[in-house]
């Protein structure tokens, strides 16, 4: 039943329902087919074939298969090939244009770094406790310790042995 120029439907996949001939015959389970669907390999079981043979040869291109199917009636797939384009090629970069690039990048680095410096003095300026006044007091303690420590500090090392009088 299965033979090279039968016309079948395909009953599974993708162009399920839609008619095909039989082209090639691959094996046991596959054939090659085209028509209404693509062309393509198919599994015996994912195809019915019908009562119609078409004389075709094995292997036979797409216009002989549409020419066929004209003739009975039925449409084939018409797809048009992708024009072929060859992929741009990417020229590399001399070593001055390199440099040029890096000194860019390297002023953009600076434009858009932010400055430490001025950050921390900015964060002073803007906390709360400076606006309560409580930094103020906090100093002020800070500078009563720092005295603290420096007077204990200044205390002599070793003081001298007191010698006893003599009472005479």
């Amino acid at each position: 039943m299965i033979e090279i120029g039968r016309l079948c439907v395909k009953i599974a996949g993708r162009d399920a329902g839609k008619k095909a001939i039989i082209i090639d015959i691959l094996d046991d389970k596959y054939v090659l087919i085209d028509g209404e669907t693509r062309r393509r390999k198919c599994n015996i079981l994912h195809i019915e074939p019908l009562n119609q043979t078409i004389k075709i040869e094995k292997n036979a291109s797409h216009e002989h298969v549409s020419k066929a199917l004209k003739e009975i009636g039925i449409e084939t797939r018409q797809t048009k090939p992708k024009p072929k384009t060859q992929r741009p090629i990417k020229k590399r970069k001399t070593p001055e244009q390199l440099k040029i690039q890096k000194e860019e990048k390297k002023k953009f680095r600076d434009i858009f770094k932010p400055k430490k410096k001025e950050e921390k003095t900015e964060s002073k300026e803007v906390t709360l406790e400076e606006k309560a006044g409580l930094i103020e007091e906090k100093e002020e303690s800070k500078e009563t310790k720092t005295a603290e420590k420096q007077a204990k500090e200044v205390k002599p090392k070793a003081a001298p042995k007191k010698t006893p009088k003599k009472k005479e």
